[in-house]
């Protein structure tokens, strides 16, 4: 059977001039068109279209979902979002719990442990990392360290993330007079920086090493991901950092 542009948007929802737009950036061609030019739909398209609708409820750009479908490995692609979305319900069915916890301090029914406070979203933090640089990290260090870490980070009480916060917050204001008066990484608040991060990684992770703290910093640079999060805060931070880091670790 087959449909035409206004039987797809009545089906879909999808009004006909983005399935016309579609059609012209060649994210969803028709079937065919008939004689006098109108589109005319098949199953095939329509399969493709749910995808396309699945992956933009997802957030994806269109350029991102055109990579998506043509690289002929939606199943692998499905079952990774699939998995996503999973994550996030979890996420989101603990911070309900939070929130119902939270109601019934405040009617003074319980009372709340720090550690119950915030421990939804230390969650949700370990498991954006995950999504984000678990494959890199993996690469550079064992399961068991990645483990310690994490354990250390969803135990880690308030009053230290308070001053992880705060010595980051530190290190990126010290970091902007370092560019602004472009001075080399020897200079006394090139230390100072060092300091900071190094305060940051010990309080955060659990662990220091000069050796972890190296490879760290020569991740920054290597994977854009990290990079882009530093220089979002102050364009061209993270190549600085890094050479504070490698020159303060040698």
């Amino acid at each position: 059977m087959y449909y035409s542009v206004k039987e797809v948007s009545d089906l879909t929802g999808v009004s006909t001039r983005t399935l016309r737009y579609y059609d012209s950036i060649n994210l969803l061609k028709p079937d065919h068109y008939t004689d006098k030019g109108y589109r005319m739909y098949h199953t095939a398209q329509l399969d493709r279209l749910q995808l396309i609708l699945f992956y933009k409820s997802l957030q994806f750009p269109l350029d991102g979902i055109q990579k998506l479908l043509s690289d002929g490995d939606t199943l692998s692609h499905l079952n990774l979002q699939r998995k996503r979305l999973i994550e996030q319900a979890a996420h989101i069915e603990s911070l309900i719990k939070v929130i119902d916890k939270t109601i019934s301090q405040q009617k003074g029914e319980i009372h709340m442990t720090e550690h119950e406070k915030f421990e939804a979203f230390k969650d949700h933090k370990l498991q954006e990392n995950e999504a984000k640089y678990g494959d890199e990290l993996r690469e550079k260090y064992d399961e068991a360290t990645l483990n310690k870490s994490h354990t250390h980070y969803k135990h880690l009480s308030q009053d230290s993330h308070d001053k992880a916060v705060n010595a980051e917050r530190k290190m990126f204001e010290l970091l902007h007079v370092m560019v602004n008066r472009n001075l080399d990484v020897t200079d006394p608040i090139g230390e100072e920086v060092f300091e900071c991060h190094k305060t940051w990684l010990e309080i955060m992770s659990g662990m220091y090493s000069k050796a972890y703290h190296f490879s760290l910093a020569s991740l920054y640079t290597a994977d854009e991901r990290f990079t882009q999060h530093y220089d979002d805060r102050l364009n061209g931070s993270t190549e600085l950092l890094s050479k504070i880091i490698m020159h303060y670790t040698k």
